[in-house]
C-alpha cells in the first residue's frame, strides 16, 4: 500500500515556548528597524551569503507575508526577561515528503542570556517532528560557518552533498554543505543529550 501524504491547507499559527524564549508566528506588526539592522551586520550577512544590507521595512513586511502559514512558516524568537524580538526561526515544508529545511537568524544576542539557538531548537524541532509528523530535517550550512559545521561533525552527521554558488562579497564561490537529519536520529540525540 502507497502511503499517501496529507497536504494541509489551512494556514497555522506557531505558539511555543521554552524557558527563556516565547516562539511565535510573525505578524507584519512584528516588523522592525531593529529587526531590519540585523542584516547589515556583516558577520551575519556573511553566514547567509548575502551583502551587509538592512532591508526597508517595507520589504521586512513583504518577506513575512511571503510566509503562508501552510508550506511557509515564521517563527518569531522573543527573550520572555526583555519582552524583546531576538530572531527567528523561516521553515520550508515539503509536504509531499514530510521533509523541513529551516533559516536561522539570532540578531540581538546579549551577554549572560540563555543561548536562543539551542534552547528553542528543541521546542521547535518536537513540534516539527511531533505535531506536524514531518520525518526528516534539511540544513544547508556555508562551510565558513564553523560553529555549525563543527556541530554535524561532532555528531557524526556527514553532508549528502556540497555544491557551490557566488559568493555575495564578489569574491570566487562559497562552499554550502546539504545535510539531513531524521526524527529517529534527532530523538536519538535527543536520548542521549546531544545537540
Amino acid at each position: 500500500m502507497s502511503h499517501v501524504a496529507i497536504v494541509p491547507t489551512m494556514p497555522r499559527t506557531i505558539l511555543l515556548e521554552s524557558e527563556h524564549y516565547l516562539l511565535r508566528t510573525l505578524t507584519s506588526a512584528d516588523a522592525s528597524e531593529q529587526a531590519c539592522a540585523w542584516l547589515a551586520d556583516a558577520k551575519t550577512a556573511e553566514m547567509i551569503n548575502a551583502p551587509p544590507r538592512a532591508p526597508t521595512l517595507d520589504e521586512f513586511k513583504d518577506y513575512i507575508a511571503s510566509h503562508d502559514g501552510v508550506s511557509g512558516l515564521i517563527v518569531g524568537i522573543f527573550s520572555k526577561a526583555r519582552a524583546a524580538h531576538v530572531g527567528f526561526w523561516a521553515i520550508y515544508i515539503d509536504w509531499e515528503r514530510r521533509e523541513f529545511q529551516f533559516n536561522l537568524l539570532i540578531g540581538d544576542r546579549r551577554p549572560g542570556e540563555p543561548g536562543a539557538r539551542y534552547e528553542t531548537e528543541p521546542v521547535l524541532y518536537e513540534y516539527l517532528f511531533g505535531e506536524l509528523g514531518l520525518k526528516t530535517m534539511r540544513c544547508s550550512v556555508l562551510s565558513i560557518n564553523r560553529p555549525i559545521v563543527e556541530r554535524f561533525e561532532l555528531a557524526g552527521v556527514v553532508p549528502d552533498h556540497t555544491t557551490y554558488k557566488p559568493s555575495a562579497s564578489g569574491e570566487a564561490f562559497v562552499e554550502i554543505r546539504h545535510y539531513s537529519v531524521s526524527e529517529e536520529l534527532w530523538r536519538e540525540f535527543r536520548r542521549q543529550g546531544r545537540q
